[in-house]
Parts: C-alpha cells; structure tokens; sequence
C-alpha cells in the first residue's frame, strides 16, 4: 500500500505542546484512514475483454473483477497490486481471442474436467480455451451467472454472491442442469500490503446425481497468476503445510522448466506460490478449511495452483467448500531467484500464523 506524502511546511513554528510522539499518532491516523478507504462494487462491461464484471475498489483503486458474461464461458475473480495493475491471467483480448498458453487459466476459478451424469460425460475445465470450450473429455458446457444474489460492501471489505449454472452442452437447452453453484467472494486488504484476501464459498448443489472428476491438473479449486509469469518460470517457487507432505511426480509441464506435479495428502493446508511480475515479487497463498474434501495441491511453474478432489454427488445434497486466497508483496529472495533457508523459515511461519487466523474465521 503506497501513501501520499506531503513537504508543505507549517505556516508558523510548531508550539511546544505539539510533542514528537503527537505528530506521530496524527500521522499514524492519516495512514490508517487511507487504508481504510471506501469500497465500492460497480457494474459495467468489460473494456478489454468480453463480457462483463463487477468491479471492487477501495479509495478509488481497483482491487478485484468478478469476470462473468457473454463471451466468458466460466466466471472468475481477478486480483490486481496496490497499484491497479492485473496480477491473474486473463486469457482472452478484447475480440475473444485466446492468449498465452492455458487461457482457460484465468484467476480463482473452480472446474472439473470430467463431469459425469446421466447427460454423459461433460467437460467444465478447458472452457474458452484452446479447444473452444470443448474438452478431451467430453461434450462442451458452460458455467453462467444467473443471478448477482447480492453485492455489498462494509468499511472493511466488499462481497460479491453469484448463483452461477452448471450446464451441460449436448443436451437440449432447459434439460441440461449439472448443478447450481453459490460462490460468495469476499474481498478484503486487512494489511498493507496485501493486493487482495479473498474468502471463496462454493456451494454446490447438484440438480442430477453427477460426480466430479479427473486428475491433479484438470480439476479443483485454482488461481494462475499472470501469463507474463511463463517468461520468469525458473524464477519462480512452492511452499506448502504439511512440510513433509509427499510429493506425486514431476507431471507434465508446457515449459519444461521446473516441471513440477503436486503435493499430496487429506491434511493439506496451504500452498504458497512465489513470483515476480512488473519488477516486483508476489506471494500468493491458498488456504484449505479442514472440511474440504482434498487429495492433493496442483502446482505449474507458470503460476496455475490449487487443491483438487475427486467427489460423487447426489441431487439436491449441496456441497460447501471454503478456502481464503492471500496475495501479497513478497521480500526479494536473498538467493535470487530462490528464498534463503532463513526465508523460508520466515514465511512458513507466518504461513503458519495466517492459517491459524483463517481457522479462527472460516464458518
């Protein structure tokens, strides 16, 4: 968070009363109500993309997009720093066009590759990428926003809540219900410092018995990061909790740098994804409530990451899912492109720390 600073000069001699420690709790104040500024939701079509979003502000200064509309075949969240500039992939231009490799990978998102029903079997992860939101797996689909259940703010934070259609592509339109999705997103910046925390509620309640499936890579609850990032892969880095959670393989990898796969285990926590991106480092941290469902933590060198699961459905019987996305300035590695043993130590700790804070307000 950058503050506004000032050299103009008291008119006359500062009187004594005026100590130094009463100058610094004036300025202390001035800097918390800055931070404290208005947020804002506003309703608009995209400039540079198809559709339409919700945009979040705070004193003015974007924060999050909620991406949704004609010409985007699955809603998501976009984050952008402290200075307006967009953190998450976007992967389409303003005439629809893909850009960079898995433009389906657009900022926190949620899909399954393998969607089975008495429809068949549905593909809802690569939608509006490469294959035009048809996957190998199966017929072509769609997640649309039905409704903007509620957009509202407070002095602290702003909360988008989507009801949001399942639907499966090779059946006739009106017979075709996967399942209704309410996703709230709350955004907030408790800190400076911090581009955005995202608390993401998935409530998905199934219209037809279904079960949600595919691998690591192809399936979950997902962020990625900047299509800039895949020039910088070597530079990027991983840290998750449990520590000695075991690792699946390398796994395939586009670039072919790190190559890296997932990380294992029914107790994960969280995983932190470290990046640079306009001269700068980020971190971005994904934190999984004790009652999800998960298998394992997905992660690409390119900056695509999240926890995945394999799940049967019956109808009617919803499915919550809970999970906080903390984005944020990140120290420069002392070993440059990679963190120093201290570092790591350093950030696992307060990893730690905001896990705990997460457990303390998830519902």
């Amino acid at each position: 968070m950058r503050f506004l600073h000032t050299s103009l000069k008291p008119a006359s001699p500062m009187p004594r009363r005026f100590s130094r420690f009463t100058v610094m709790a004036a300025f202390a104040t001035t800097v918390a109500s800055a931070f404290a500024a208005d947020w804002k939701l506003t309703k608009a079509n995209n400039e540079d993309l198809p559709g339409q979003n919700v945009t979040v502000t705070q004193g003015g200064k974007v924060v999050a997009r909620f991406i949704y509309g004609s010409g985007q075949k699955m809603p998501y969240l976009a984050i952008y720093d402290d200075q307006g500039r967009l953190l998450t992939n976007s992967g389409l231009d303003k005439a629809g066009k893909t850009v960079g490799i898995e433009p389906h990978h657009r900022g926190i998102f949620i899909g399954w590759q393998q969607v089975k029903s008495d429809l068949g079997q549905t593909s809802l992860w690569g939608l509006g990428g490469e294959k035009s939101g048809k996957g190998k797996a199966g017929a072509p689909a769609e997640m649309a926003v039905a409704e903007l259940e509620q957009l509202t703010t407070t002095k602290d934070s702003a909360t988008i809540v989507a009801r949001i259609e399942w639907r499966d592509g090779s059946a006739p339109s009106g017979k075709n219900l996967l399942l209704t999705e309410k996703r709230t997103l709350t955004i907030s910046r408790p800190a400076p410092g911090v581009a955005a925390q995202v608390d993401a509620t998935f409530k998905l309640t199934p219209a037809r018995d279904l079960s949600l499936g595919g691998n690591v890579q192809h399936a979950g609850i997902h962020m990625r990061v900047s299509h800039e990032v895949v020039a910088h892969a070597d530079e990027t880095s991983y840290l998750w909790s449990p520590e000695n959670a075991p690792t699946a393989g390398k796994g395939y990898s586009k670039t072919k740098v790190n190559n890296t796969g997932s990380v294992v285990g029914q107790d994960l926590q969280w995983g932190e994804f470290l990046f640079p991106l306009n001269g700068r480092w980020f971190s971005a941290v994904q934190m999984n409530a004790p009652k999800n469902p998960v298998e394992e933590f997905s992660t690409r060198e390119y900056g695509r990451f999240g926890f995945f699961f394999n799940r049967d459905l019956k109808k009617g019987a919803p499915l919550e899912l809970n999970y906080r996305f903390l984005v944020q300035n990140a120290e420069v590695p002392a070993q440059t492109p990679k963190r120093s043993a201290p570092q790591q130590a350093k950030v696992r700790a307060e990893a730690d720390a905001a896990y705990a804070k997460f457990l303390r307000e998830v519902k």
